[in-house]
C-alpha cells in the first residue's frame, strides 16, 4: 500500500550519469553531442544505440528500445523496476535504509484526516467480527463462494454485525460526531445517531494511494430484502467516478502484462485473482470519468473490458470501451459465455475455463457487429437496413484493406446484403474517410493513419516545446487540448497531468511515468528533435493554429458525410448550422495567421 515518492526516485535516478552505467555493460564511443554503442536489445552489428548525457536517456534508432538508466537496468538485467531502483540508489550512493523509509503515504489534508483514520479503524473491525462467532454465518457463506482465508485476507473483508459496532467503537476512539457523519459510515438519527452498514459482508474500498475511503456491503441471506449491494455515499474522500477498484494494488501486475481487465464489481476482481489475475480494476457503479480514463493511462493504454454479460452489462460495455477508444486506448472487448460475469464463469467452468474466455477477446468493431445484430430484428428489412446503418462508417474509416474485407465480410453474413452492396456504402460515405478514434492501436506513432507532413510537424514540434515548458503545456490545454495522432494526444495529457505536480520536466524522469514503450520512444525521438532552445512564443502560436485548422478541416468533412447520409431533413439542416459554424470559425482561424 505504500509507495516510493516520485521527489526520492528522481533523486536516485539523478545521482549517477546515464553513460556511466550504460558503459559500464558495453563499450560507448563518443560522436558529436553524444555517445554511440551496440544496441544489446537486437542482434546489432553497427553502433545503433545512442545515448544522451544532457538528457539522461538511451535509444535505439533501429529497434526502438530506449529508456532512461532504470529502464536499461531493467532490460538488461533482466530486473524488476525495484530492484533497478535499489541498484541506481547503491551505485549512487543512497543508503538502501533511506530507500527503504522513503515508502511513505501522501500527506492528508488535516480536515480530511479523521475520515482516513475512521475508515481504517472501521477495516479493522470489520475484519475482526468476521472471525469471531458474530460473524460466522457470513463466513459459511463465503466459503461456499470458495473465498479462501487467504483471499479473505489479501482483500481485507469483513463483517458488519448488526448493531452499532462503528458508532461504539468511534466514541471510544473520541472522533467527533460531525465528522462521523462527514464519513458516511454514521448516519444521523431523530433519537441518536447509528451505523450505516449492519448484517453485511464487508468490502473495502481503496484510493488510487491504497488509502481505505469506503466500503461495499453485501447481504448473504437468501431471503432478505434488501438491496444486494449497499455503496458508501460519495464523500470528501470518496468519489466513485475518481476510483477504481483494486487500482493500487493493480499497477506492478498491469506493468508487467501491458494491459489491465476493466471489469464490472469487485467480486469480478476477486474472481481473476483468484485464477492467478491481478492486473485488474473495476468500476464503482458508474460510466468511465476523465479521472478514471487519467489513472488507466499512468498504467497502460490497452484495456481489455469485460463488463456483465446481461443487456444492461453489453450497453455498458459499448459505452465504456467507446469512451476508451475515442481517448487513444487501445480496446479488446470480452464477451464471456451464457452471458455470465467473471466470478460465475468461475464457478461454472473453473480456473482454466475462466483463463481460456478472458483470452477469447475481440476488437470493438467486431464486438458492435454482433452487438447490433443482437439487439436487431434482422427479418425486419429497416432495421437491417439500420444495422448496416450503425456500421457503415466504421466499416468506411478502416484503411487496412483486409481487415475492411473480413469485416465487411463479417456484416453482410449478418445483414443478408451483399459485399458489394456494402462496399457501394461506404464508398457514398467515403473510402478514405480519416480514421476514426474508436480503435486506435497506440503501437508505434510511425503506424497511426496518415496525417500530413505538416500537420505531423507541427505536433512534434509543439510536443517538444512542451516537454521544455510547462508554460507551453499550458498553452495547449487552454487553446487546444487536442491532437490528431492518437500516441502524440496520449503523451499531451501526460505531460499535462505532469505539470499539475512539477514545474519543470526532466525527460529521464518523465518516462517513469509512461509505462508503455511505444510512449518512451516516442517521447525519446521528439525529445532529441534538432530545434531551437529557446522557446518562441508566435511560433508556438502558429503550431496551435495549425493543428486546430487541420482539427476543423477534419470535423467539417465528418459533418459534412455524416450530413449526407442522413434521411431526416431537420436532422440534416442542424448539421447544415454546424457545418457553417465551423466554416466561420476556421476562417477566423485563416484570418489570425
Amino acid at each position: 500500500m505504500a509507495r516510493l515518492s516520485e521527489e526520492k526516485i528522481e533523486q536516485i535516478r539523478s545521482s549517477v550519469d546515464i553513460v556511466d552505467v550504460i558503459g559500464s555493460y558495453i563499450p560507448l564511443s563518443k560522436r558529436g553531442k553524444g555517445y554511440w554503442g551496440i544496441c544489446p536489445f537486437h542482434d546489432d552489428s553497427n553502433p545503433s544505440m545512442s545515448v544522451s548525457q544532457e538528457l539522461q536517456i538511451y535509444k535505439c534508432f533501429v529497434c526502438g528500445a530506449g529508456g532512461n538508466v532504470f529502464t536499461f537496468l531493467q532490460n538488461y538485467l533482466k530486473i524488476g523496476y525495484l530492484e533497478a531502483v535499489k541498484m541506481v540508489a547503491e551505485m549512487g550512493g543512497i543508503p538502501v535504509d533511506e530507500l527503504n523509509e522513503a515508502y511513505t503515504r501522501p500527506k492528508v489534508n488535516d480536515q480530511l484526516k479523521p475520515l482516513y483514520d475512521m475508515h481504517e479503524e472501521a477495516l479493522k473491525i470489520y475484519h475482526v467480527m468476521l472471525s469471531r462467532r458474530t460473524g460466522l454465518r457470513a463466513r459459511e457463506y463465503l466459503e461456499k463462494r470458495h473465498i479462501t482465508d487467504e483471499v479473505i485476507e489479501k482483500f481485507m473483508i469483513g463483517y458488519a454485525p448488526n448493531e452499532d459496532t462503528l458508532l461504539k467503537g468511534f466514541g471510544q476512539l473520541n472522533f467527533n460526531k460531525v465528522d462521523m457523519e462527514r464519513s458516511g459510515l454514521i448516519i444521523e438519527g431523530t433519537r441518536q445517531d447509528y451505523d450505516r452498514f449492519k448484517d453485511r459482508i464487508m468490502f473495502p474500498l481503496w484510493d488510487s494511494n491504497g488509502q481505505v475511503v469506503g466500503f461495499s456491503g453485501r447481504i448473504y441471506q437468501k431471503d432478505r430484502d434488501e438491496a444486494k449491494y449497499m455503496n458508501s455515499p460519495e464523500s470528501e474522500i470518496f468519489i466513485k467516478g475518481q476510483t477504481l477498484y483494486h487500482y493500487h494494488e493493480a499497477k506492478q501486475a498491469t506493468r508487467q502484462a501491458g494491459f489491465i481487465y476493466l471489469l464490472e464489481g469487485f467480486m469480478d476482481v476477486i474472481a481473476l485473482y483468484r485464477a492467478g489475475l491481478e492486473n485488474a480494476v473495476a468500476l464503482m457503479g458508474t460510466a468511465l470519468t476523465q479521472d478514471h480514463l487519467r489513472l488507466l493511462r499512468k498504467l497502460t493504454v490497452q484495456v481489455h473490458v469485460c463488463l456483465d454479460g446481461d443487456r444492461a452489462g453489453q450497453e455498458a460495455t459499448l459505452k465504456n470501451a467507446s469512451i476508451l477508444a475515442r481517448n487513444g486506448f487501445q480496446v479488446r472487448v470480452i464477451r464471456l459465455k451464457d452471458g455470465m460475469d467473471p466470478d460465475e464463469t468461475l464457478e461454472q467452468y473453473g480456473k482454466e475455463g475462466l483463463l481460456k474466455s478472458l483470452a477469447s477477446h475481440m476488437s470493438l468493431l467486431e464486438f458492435k457487429i454482433n452487438y447490433y445484430y443482437e439487439t436487431s430484428q434482422m427479418d425486419n428489412y429497416d432495421e437491417r437496413k439500420a444495422y448496416l446503418d450503425h456500421l457503415a462508417g466504421d466499416l468506411a474509416s478502416l484503411e487496412d484493406p483486409i481487415d475492411q474485407s473480413y469485416y465487411i465480410g463479417l456484416v453482410s453474413n449478418k445483414s443478408g446484403f451483399s459485399t458489394d452492396i456494402i462496399h457501394e456504402k461506404i464508398a457514398n460515405i467515403g473510402g478514405s474517410m480519416r480514421k476514426k478514434i474508436h480503435e486506435v492501436p497506440i503501437v508505434s506513432h510511425t503506424k497511426q493513419g496518415p496525417l500530413p507532413s505538416k500537420y505531423q510537424k507541427a505536433e512534434q514540434c509543439l510536443l517538444h516545446y512542451m516537454l521544455l515548458s510547462k508554460q507551453v503545456s499550458s498553452q495547449y490545454e487552454k487553446k487546444l487540448g487536442y491532437m490528431y495522432d492518437a500516441t502524440y494526444r496520449v503523451i499531451a495529457n501526460y505531460i499535462v497531468d505532469y505539470y499539475r505536480s512539477h514545474d519543470t520536466l526532466q525527460i529521464a524522469d518523465f518516462i517513469n511515468v509512461l509505462g508503455q514503450d511505444s510512449l518512451i520512444s516516442a517521447v525519446l525521438e521528439i525529445a532529441q528533435l534538432h530545434l531551437p532552445s529557446e522557446v518562441d512564443g508566435k511560433e508556438i502560436q502558429d503550431y496551435i493554429q495549425t493543428i486546430s485548422q487541420h482539427t476543423f478541416r477534419l470535423e467539417i468533412e465528418d459533418r459534412e458525410k455524416e450530413m449526407h447520409q442522413e434521411m431526416d431533413p431537420v436532422r440534416k439542416a442542424e448539421i447544415l448550422k454546424e457545418i457553417i459554424a465551423l466554416k466561420k470559425k476556421l476562417n477566423e482561424l485563416k484570418g489570425v495567421i
